[in-house]
């Protein structure tokens, strides 16, 4: 995630200069960084999340294709960045032997608690939405209310922990599929303006291939806010 922080700051950067005056490359579409957090509508078995260091930062590609001065298409391609950050007892493993039959997922407690304990996913994400400018627009800006879908596909996902272990401090990260699913789809609603706006992303697809004993398999939804104009 530090990486993607560096990436934000730079082309920060790159617009700031951009509008004291220093040219800027034409290139036609805009980029669009979606920084939120993100919600699973339940947690399977012992699992437990701290929401406010669940983070969700996405980076789009986008074009716009006008059909009037009030209603256009927007579309992109790029990378979404999910982080669920998990309580302090119980993880996430992949591919564990269990009474000897293979596991894609087993929830472990953990009998040193986890300083850090979190998944992180990447998707190839493509969105697309209708927006509407009520007042009017020439090439996107002003006002807007954007109802669209997203759909994505999984790149890779990982555990990442940190727990102390008799005085010593141990950092374990552990990459895997965590019986996930490969795909993600779901709808998102965006309002405010080109610049700066508001987003809400519900995806309607299970996050584990397989329910759990407990008959859970959480959905994510990710509110937050959008700058775009890069």
């Amino acid at each position: 995630m530090r990486y993607v922080y560096g990436v934000i700051l730079t082309l920060l950067v790159i617009s700031a200069s951009a509008q004291d005056g220093l040219k800027r490359p034409d290139i036609p579409g805009e980029l669009m960084v979606d920084v939120g957090f993100n919600v699973w509508s339940s947690m399977p078995g012992a699992l437990e999340r701290r929401t406010w260091s669940s983070k969700s930062i996405a980076l789009y590609y986008t074009k716009r294709k006008a059909f009037s001065s009030k209603l256009s298409l927007n579309y992109g391609i790029g990378f979404g960045m999910e982080k669920m950050s998990l309580g302090d007892s119980s993880t996430l493993f992949s591919n564990v032997l269990v009474n000897d039959t293979l596991r894609s997922v087993v929830i472990g407690p953990n009998p040193q608690n986890f300083d850090k304990n979190k998944l992180a996913t990447t998707y190839l994400d493509i969105p697309i939405e209708f927006r509407f400018h009520p007042m009017g627009t020439e090439d996107g800006e002003g006002l807007f209310l954007g109802v669209g879908g997203i759909v994505g596909l999984r790149l890779n996902a990982h555990t990442k922990w940190k727990y102390d272990n008799n005085g010593e401090t141990v950092r374990d990260k552990v990459s895997g599929k965590f019986n996930l699913n490969s795909v993600r789809y779901g709808y998102q609603i965006r309002a405010g303006f080109r610049g700066a706006h508001i987003f809400y992303k519900r995806y309607v697809s299970p996050v584990f291939k397989d329910t759990f004993e407990d008959g859970f398999n959480p959905v994510m939804t990710t509110v937050g806010i959008n700058l775009t104009g890069f």
